[in-house]
């Protein structure tokens, strides 16, 4: 088995004990990769020898193991977009009801890396690590604003998109129209159309080159909140995403003058 083959498959492994609620077993591993029992076994005990699988001692079967919480510490602890966002996003849960997320996006789905929850009576709880919807979140569409109409299509591929509540859009030229009220006023909204009664508002954040490379939000219940503005929470959050990009090294609006803004990564 090749190098590059084998990392494919440990990694498929990881994917499967990380999906799942219980410890699985290396039978049920093999059938939904559809490899041989043996072949599994022998990936398993390299990653167990790791610590990134472990065995439960009931059971004999495998879940995800302790080594990988090593792993994530450290991108925690090194990551410069990480450092720079935490004490925003502190900040910003620090009024009145905010809960507020750093993400970025993987593949056709975002992926919250950081989450700091308000003191308020209602949170709303995603961890590190969860994945997102693209079309129905104010973060997901921050991801996007960046991205040409047709990449933005090809990413979410085939419409309709997934409804999740009443309020969710679920064709592409109403979500794109909102994309584009959203590079006009700086921030992207999601006013109950990812959960019921929840609003939330995002804003990109760029790399020295003036690209997209994550996003921020914040999201909070109608009911606790009602009498805020929209605009005042976006204002916020763009202030936020603003100085998360400075100290990135994005120098403002004057690096993006000689790109189009829908061709931007």
């Amino acid at each position: 088995m090749s190098g590059s083959l084998s990392l494919e498959r440990g990694l498929s492994v990881l994917e499967i004990l990380k999906d799942s609620d219980e410890p699985v077993g290396v039978r049920e591993v093999a059938r939904r990769l559809e490899l041989s029992a043996p072949a599994i076994q022998r990936l398993l005990n390299t990653l167990a020898e790791r610590g990134y699988v472990e065995q439960t001692a009931d059971t004999r079967r495998y879940r995800i193991g302790h080594g990988v919480l090593v792993l994530a510490q450290h991108v925690l602890r090194k990551d410069r977009l990480i450092a720079l966002t935490e004490p925003e996003l502190q900040a910003l849960a620090a009024e009145d009801c905010f809960n507020a997320f750093l993400g970025v996006r993987c593949g056709s789905a975002g992926l919250y890396l950081l989450a700091v929850q308000s003191r308020s009576p209602v949170v709303i709880r995603s961890s590190p690590g969860e994945r997102m919807a693209l079309h129905s979140t104010a973060l997901g569409k921050a991801l996007l604003v960046g991205l040409s109409d047709d990449a933005i299509g090809k990413i979410l591929g085939e419409a309709p998109f997934e409804r999740l509540t009443p309020r969710t859009v679920t064709e592409p030229e109403q979500l794109i129209s909102q994309l584009r009220t959203a590079r006009t006023i700086g921030y992207s909204t999601s006013l109950d159309e990812n959960i019921l009664g929840v609003i939330s508002v995002g804003a990109p954040v760029r790399s020295s080159s003036g690209s997209v490379i994550a996003a921020i939000s914040v999201a909070y219940p109608r009911s606790v909140c009602p009498q805020i503005e929209i605009a005042e929470v976006g204002e916020k959050v763009m202030a936020a995403a603003a100085r998360i990009s400075a100290g990135l090294g994005f120098g403002g609006e004057s690096e993006l003058q000689d790109k189009d803004p829908h061709d931007a990564a």
